[in-house]
């Protein structure tokens, strides 16, 4: 590959698949220092996000935010979400990649896994449950706001869609909630794990089906055990009737499963019922939103939530963005003009240099001596190619850590 010296980024890689096109990939990161709470907040919510994020994400104190925009896209991330603490607030930005919107909240207040584990009697294990997106359920967001409107839209995206014809409910693992609180005027995150269970199981037998071995040596008989419901405690899974669902035992089933009761001539559409109830995991986050910007963390405030602007002033702004980009284009026009400016002086001097009968003296590295003089840089490989008129072989091709300055970017491991 050919390298050019300059600071923008090398060509991305080929283009992903449609499936992966397709699918919504974050970033999760802390910007600036932060408090130790606000750190942990920050793994925690990776987790969330898992398996489409990046999850062993390791930030330097150096990092900034064009740093992870430089890299979104070789691995097609489409959502960055950072974390900021100050003396007053914390914050949370989502934003929408490559060109926003972004959306900043207020963190009002937070609980962090251990603090929900905490208040559980029986904590139970979730290792198993991050192989799948979580389902996102929006509650309280009404339509008539452009802003809430704004936030319903960032928030959905901010997860994979869900594909009713390929969805395995065996998969349904989590799911998060987004509950709008209009008194309040506050966003309550909640972050959950489903559970399913049989309907009509007697609770003494749900623990035996559940591995949880009694001790029945002081029985005179297993019907006791059964019939009196010895073992069963008030926090085991009861039968309640809300929360229950009829699906198909095809839907529960794998393709292989169903596939033998077919050739064994069984029904594989019998209706079963299900309970399901729902496990806080955590974290828990209760926010409100302070302003939406119409780019990646700058361009024009769509909304804010105490500062109100005219629409002269609005109109000032647009206007003094809009000088500010002509200003930066014509700078950039000037400096590419100054810069091949030089090069045809340097290609002037040179052949004046060889008309005087210095043929014999010359060599490639009188080229890279006058190049250094006059632009300041050390020759790229397109010079060094015009110089040879584009063939093969000699000095032409050295490699680039010879002749050029490396680039110097941040490193961070994902």
């Amino acid at each position: 590959m050919k390298h050019k010296k300059n600071n923008k980024q090398d060509e991305a890689p080929e283009a992903l698949d449609l499936d992966q096109q397709s699918i919504s990939k974050s970033i999760v990161y802390k910007r600036g220092e932060c408090n130790k709470g606000i750190r942990q907040l920050v793994k925690e919510f990776r987790q969330v996000m898992e398996p489409y994020t990046a999850s062993k994400l390791q930030e330097s104190h150096d990092n900034t935010t064009k740093d992870f925009v430089n890299v979104a896209g070789l691995y097609g991330v489409t959502h960055l979400v950072g974390f900021t603490s100050t003396d007053i607030a914390s914050y949370m930005a989502m934003a929408r990649l490559p060109k926003g919107p972004t959306v900043t909240f207020k963190v009002n207040e937070y609980s962090l896994v251990k603090d929900v584990t905490k208040a559980k009697l029986r904590p139970s294990s979730f290792e198993n449950h991050y192989l799948a997106s979580p389902l996102v359920v929006l509650n309280g967001f009404t339509k008539g706001s452009p802003h809430i409107e704004m936030v319903t839209t960032m928030v959905q995206s901010l997860f994979p869609a869900i594909n009713v014809y390929t969805l395995k409910l065996s998969k349904c693992k989590r799911v998060v909630l987004f509950n709008y609180n209009k008194e309040t005027d506050q966003i309550e995150f909640r972050h959950y794990s489903i559970r399913v269970s049989n309907v009509g199981v007697n609770r003494s037998i749900k623990r035996v089906i559940q591995s949880k071995i009694p001790d029945i040596s002081k029985l005179d008989d297993v019907s006791e055990y059964v019939l009196n419901g010895i073992g069963a405690s008030e926090s085991d899974y009861e039968d309640a009737n809300d929360g229950q669902i009829e699906v198909s035992s095809k839907m529960i089933n794998s393709k292989s499963v169903n596939r033998k009761l077919e050739t064994k001539g069984l029904n594989t559409n019998t209706n079963q019922q299900k309970a399901i109830k729902l496990e806080e995991i955590g974290p828990r986050i209760n926010y409100s939103l302070m302003k939406i910007e119409d780019d990646l963390y700058k361009g024009e405030v769509l909304y804010h939530q105490y500062v109100k602007k005219t629409e002269l002033q609005k109109h000032e702004l647009e206007l003094r963005r809009n000088e500010n980009k002509l200003e930066k284009e014509r700078r950039k026009k000037e400096q590419e003009s100054n810069v091949d400016r030089k090069k045809k002086e340097i290609n002037d001097r040179k052949r004046k240099y060889l008309a005087e009968g210095n043929e014999d003296k010359h060599s490639d590295d009188d080229d890279e001596e006058w190049y250094r003089q006059e632009v300041g840089e050390n020759p790229d490989e397109t010079f060094k190619q015009k110089r040879g008129g584009g063939g093969s072989g000699g000095n032409f091709f050295k490699k680039r850590g010879d002749s050029g300055k490396k680039q110097s970017s941040k490193k961070f491991k994902k």
